[in-house]
């Protein structure tokens, strides 16, 4: 849920400020740039649902996370000069389908055997995982992603900044933001592998201990 948080708040932000600051989206506009990713992870929790009692969390888990680091790793490769179709629907579905297969599983997991008095507070821990993953995530984020916009907008404005069109020093901002936000999306795809890693070496739950998996 760490991992989970700080890549999810990180694409949110990054990706929102890409579509309104780089693209000029208006905030209506932007909002519904998400309803594709958001009917992924509609779809793929269902399925998810049906899956965790038949192959157990880890698979799904795994792939979810996979899944999920990939759409990022592809939204890395953003342009200024793209469209939505060919450059933000496809890894947004992609992530979407990786959150759905994530949220049913770690929730599942996060309550597997524990006793029903206990349960609030293995709840309470699985939300502070997930809220303080998003801040100490989007705090390494975006030092890395303003790190690498400062860079690039210096390198690109030179020593003749002064006699720059305001169109060319435009194209140059845009050029650096959007390099500094594609770097942040390969980070917060490294975070995801970190994930299934962790998942693949400490996920021991048994398919048997997954029973009332169904009425989740």
């Amino acid at each position: 849920m760490l991992c989970t948080g700080a890549a999810l708040l990180g694409m949110f932000f990054f990706l929102t400020l890409f579509l309104q600051v780089v693209w000029g989206y208006s905030a209506l506009r932007a909002g519904l740039a998400y309803l594709p990713m958001t009917a992924a992870i509609g779809v793929t929790s269902g399925a998810a649902a049906q899956l965790v009692p038949r192959v157990g969390a880890l698979p799904t888990l795994l792939t979810g996370s996979l899944a999920f680091g990939g759409g990022l790793y592809w939204l890395s490769r953003l342009s200024e000069h793209g469209s939505y179709l060919h450059t933000i629907l496809g890894p947004t579905l992609v992530a979407g389908a990786g959150l759905g297969l994530l949220f049913v599983p770690l929730t599942v997991v996060a309550m597997a055997k524990v006793a029903e008095s206990e349960s609030g507070v293995a709840a309470s821990l699985r939300n502070t995982g997930q809220q303080v993953g998003g801040s100490i995530g989007l705090a390494l984020l975006g030092t890395v992603a303003f790190t690498v916009v400062a860079n690039s907008a210096r390198a690109g404005h030179g020593a003749r900044s002064a006699q720059l069109s305001q169109a060319a020093r435009s194209a140059i901002e845009n050029h650096a933001l959007t390099s500094g936000f594609g770097r942040a999306f390969v980070v917060a795809a490294g975070i995801m592998l970190l994930a299934a890693l962790i998942t693949a070496a400490t996920i021991r739950i048994r398919k048997a201990d997954l029973a009332g998996v169904n009425s989740i």
